[in-house]
């Protein structure tokens, strides 16, 4: 079974409110079988940001992307698609930290994409943070330093990242209990996408609510069709 490490990098946003959009997906498998081994297996897509229409500079130079990629971007739509090709069938997911999970779900119910492959995740930063500095959050490149590794490549690229974070579960598996978990499971934890409508008490996507937490707009409309009908005559 492999543990598929990854990570993203996201659009600058500049006022409140503004969504981050995923620019580069990067990962790196490790076979738990033989998680020393020196073989590389990685994956890297940069993906066209759809609200933005374009990768700025500054996000640009903050990635270390350069003029060149530019001509590889494709649609996210496009690169998700090839990222859940690559993870084959038999996996655990792990991020440094939980955001990269959000995003992955909110991207993909923004582009109608399944995420039946969004499984057995687990967020490795909080288990080797406490073996480290004896909290639950650490900043990736300390803790690649405090374990006395080597930092990889140019930090806040995907793909570098995800490998340094690879080289971290590496070092401290035994420290890591890597869990099971369904797809359904991993929506469920995601209460800011996903709402539970009060009249049909089913669980869908925020954008299935005009504007109110309480009732989707199915039932909403329900509602509003039920009001004009029992209105009393003038």
């Amino acid at each position: 079974m492999d543990a598929v490490v990854f990570d993203l990098e996201t659009t600058f946003t500049y006022e409140k409110g503004q969504t981050p959009e995923i620019i580069e997906i990067g990962a790196r498998k490790i076979n738990l079988s033989d998680p020393q081994s020196t073989q590389l297996n990685t994956f890297q897509c940069y993906t066209h940001p759809e609200l933005r229409g374009r990768i700025g500079l500054r996000t640009r130079k903050f990635i270390g992307m350069k003029e060149a990629d530019l001509e590889r971007v494709v649609p996210f739509a496009q690169g998700i698609r090839q990222f859940i090709e690559w993870l084959g069938n038999d996996y655990y997911l792990c991020s440094w930290g939980g955001d990269d999970r959000l995003l992955f779900i909110e991207h993909c119910a923004r582009y109608g994409i399944s995420l039946n492959w969004l499984k057995n995740y687990n967020d490795i930063q909080p288990a080797i943070s406490q073996l480290l500095g004896g909290r639950p959050q650490m900043k990736l490149k300390d803790a690649v330093v405090q374990s006395g590794l080597e930092v990889q490549g140019r930090l806040h690229s995907a793909l570098t990242d995800a490998i340094n974070t690879a080289n971290l579960l590496i070092k401290h598996r035994a420290a890591v209990q890597l869990e099971k978990n369904t797809p359904q499971e991993n929506y469920s934890m995601s209460c800011a996408l996903y709402w539970t409508c009060r009249k049909c008490a089913k669980e869908k996507h925020y954008t299935a609510f005009s504007g109110s937490k309480r009732f989707c707009q199915e039932c909403a409309t329900g509602k509003q069709e039920a009001g004009r009908t029992s209105a009393p005559r003038q």
